[in-house]
């Protein structure tokens, strides 16, 4: 079985615990206008005093998401609250905000690495750190694994330091594809990465639309040959995946944010993805692929769907491998 591929067995998925509104930043093209508004109008207060209808529907979002994967025969492993009040208030004089429901953003595993997604180019989301790092490096300990972080951002907030986000991360064997849209890794990042992973990785670099948040948005390694993405939205294929079999995604009026290509392969035959876009349902399916299909609406308003929930901590057969 090559790297990135197997059965899912054991995940982490964020929790929603006294969430703060983000403040405003350029960063934030990905969102709608009306929620570009929502950022600027309730930035750096907290969500269950201004926003509490919705907070209560994310609540229920990510719980449902929790039962599914476990539903599937997944073990899942939760983050913690903040344990000090100078965690919770990390980088706050830079951007204030607290949302760490985002698993997939707490690390990545690449063959026998793990590595720590301290630099996330939004600094009020680099805190979360603090609720990652007590429930994993305890499953870390004794196992075959090179642990790293990347080396700090600096706290001033420019487009370019060194940002790696995992939603723009998809491996298959040793070849690594890493979105670019300006809004999540940066050319920096990817930099970063290629030295590290050294020679017996190849990085292909993914442009994409200046509105995309991650690349796992818009284009989704589904199994070995197959993958779902939006056309009008990935500027360039990389060259090993042009002759898989492709599930096109279309924007559609009342879409929102571009999250149709989002989902989370618990096996080749088995997806769980969002209501929002049902109608790629009769795709999978022609193609033998089950889906588990719920609403992950305010999920996504906050930037994660499906597969950015969930962090991969191990996959059958081979053991810490995504």
């Amino acid at each position: 079985m090559p790297a990135g591929w197997g059965t899912l067995r054991e995940v982490f998925i964020g929790i929603e615990h006294d969430y703060v509104e983000p403040e405003w930043m350029t960063a934030f093209a990905w969102m709608g206008k009306d929620g570009q508004e929502y950022c600027r109008k309730y930035g750096g207060r907290k969500s269950i005093e201004v926003v509490p209808d919705q907070i209560k529907v994310l609540r229920e979002q990510i719980k449902n998401h929790v039962k599914a994967v476990q539903k599937c025969g997944v073990k899942v492993h939760r983050n913690i609250p903040f344990k000090y009040p100078e965690e919770a208030h990390f980088l706050d004089n830079v951007q204030k905000g607290a949302v760490f429901s985002g698993g997939a953003d707490f690390f990545r595993f690449i063959g026998k690495n793990c590595i720590l997604l301290n630099n996330l180019r939004y600094p009020f989301r680099r805190k979360q750190v603090y609720t990652v790092r007590p429930v994993l490096e305890p499953l870390l300990k004794g196992a075959d694994v090179r642990y790293v972080a990347l080396p700090p951002a600096s706290p001033h907030y420019t487009e370019n330091d060194i940002y790696l986000e995992n939603g723009d991360i998809m491996l298959d064997g040793h070849n690594i594809y890493v979105g670019h849209s300006g809004l999540g890794t940066s050319d920096a990042g990817i930099d970063w990465l290629r030295q590290f992973m050294g020679h017996e990785y190849r990085i292909f670099k993914v442009p994409l639309a200046g509105s995309v948040l991650h690349l796992d948005t818009v284009l989704m390694l589904n199994r070995p040959g197959l993958l779902t993405y939006y056309p009008e939205l990935v500027k360039e294929m990389p060259k090993p995946l042009e002759s898989w079999d492709k599930i096109k995604v279309r924007i559609e009026p009342g879409d929102g944010p571009s999250f149709g290509a989002n989902s989370l392969s618990i096996n080749e035959k088995t997806i769980i993805m969002a209501t929002e876009y049902e109608r790629l349902v009769p795709e999978y399916k022609k193609r033998g692929i089950e889906t588990i299909v719920q609403p992950y609406s305010m999920s996504m308003a906050y930037g994660s769907g499906p597969r950015c929930l969930t962090g991969v901590l191990a996959k059958g057969p081979v053991s810490r491998e995504e």
